[in-house]
């Protein structure tokens, strides 16, 4: 006897919510896991960081917010539900505001080299110092407030309805579809970027980081999806946003000892003077280093070729 015929033969009706949903297609359950996962990490480390406020708990947190981020925008892409942008909203709020913190911190650093060298930059440090420890003190502040139990029901909510969403025919198929399209398209605008470098002009290599950016995180966040992306490639996409990072960092630094010399006399000016020709000098050298390896972007869009099969549902 077939099912249906013994479902006829009870005489009950099924009930359609208690009747179990199909079984979630593949994108459906990674990008859920992918979600109970980060979300996971992200409570564990933003607790830590209320145990114990550190610059090291501060940087976990960003990473964790970051990466749950990366999530949401890919759901988005899938689920375009206003609270899924309204979480991504307020978790991108925090990861903004810890971004200045991160920087002034990659200053401070190089300058602890060279005060030495150059007494002169005692005052900028002092003055980052005192940057630091008040975005220190806003960032604890900040997320003393949070309100975990009202994100936590939200993001229930959102992984049922992402359930429910891939339990209906052909979701998971274009899901899948419009997830790759997407990060396709992320890939196009880096490519784009990359071939409108200018090495004379550093903030053309900025725009660029800022595209591989969006790349590099759609493509993280489908990694699970992609046999081909594996550690070796997540590890070069990293390897290969720091060489661009690397120069904005020291792009920023430059233009801020240049406006800390131009507020100084003439005598200050003028010692300083050396310390500004070694941070053009270091910028000119990194964006060669990126220029000999900037090709590498185009090996990076392997994971996704002939991969459509790999996203259907199973």
């Amino acid at each position: 006897m077939t099912k249906r015929g013994k479902q006829s033969g009870s005489g009950k009706k099924p009930n359609p919510r208690n009747t179990p949903l199909r079984r979630t297609p593949r994108i459906g359950t990674i990008l859920i896991n992918s979600l109970e996962q980060r979300w996971r990490k992200y409570l564990k480390e933003l607790r830590r960081c209320k145990r114990v406020f550190s610059e090291e708990a501060v940087h976990d947190v960003r990473v964790a917010t970051r990466r749950l981020i990366s999530t949401l925008m890919i759901i988005e892409i899938v689920y375009p539900d206003r609270n899924v942008r309204k979480i991504e909203r307020r978790l991108k709020r925090l990861f903004d505001s810890m971004s200045p913190l991160r920087d002034t911190q990659v200053q401070l650093l190089t300058l602890q080299e060279k005060v030495i060298e150059y007494p002169e930059l005692e005052t900028l440090q002092t003055v980052l110092k005192v940057r630091e420890r008040n975005l220190m003190n806003s960032i604890s502040r900040r997320i003393s407030k949070i309100d975990t139990l009202s994100m936590g029901r939200s993001l229930r909510g959102l992984k049922e309805g992402l359930r429910r969403h891939f339990s209906r025919p052909m979701m998971g198929e274009i899901g899948w579809n419009a997830v790759l399209g997407s990060a396709l398209g992320r890939f196009n605008a880096a490519v784009w970027a990359k071939e409108r470098i200018l090495p004379s002009r550093p903030a053309t290599i900025h725009r660029a980081r800022i595209a591989f950016k969006k790349f590099r995180y759609t493509l993280e966040a489908i990694a699970p999806m992609l046999p081909a992306a594996d550690k070796r490639i997540l590890k070069a996409m990293d390897e290969y946003q720091t060489r661009m990072g690397n120069i904005q960092d020291a792009r920023v630094l430059a233009n801020l000892v240049i406006r800390f010399a131009q507020q100084r006399p003439p005598a200050l000016r003028r010692r300083l003077a050396g310390f500004r020709r070694e941070l053009v000098a270091r910028q000119k050298e990194l964006i060669s280093f990126y220029e000999q390896s900037a090709d590498d972007l185009y090996n990076l869009r392997k994971p996704m070729l002939n991969s459509k099969q790999q996203g259907r549902i199973q």
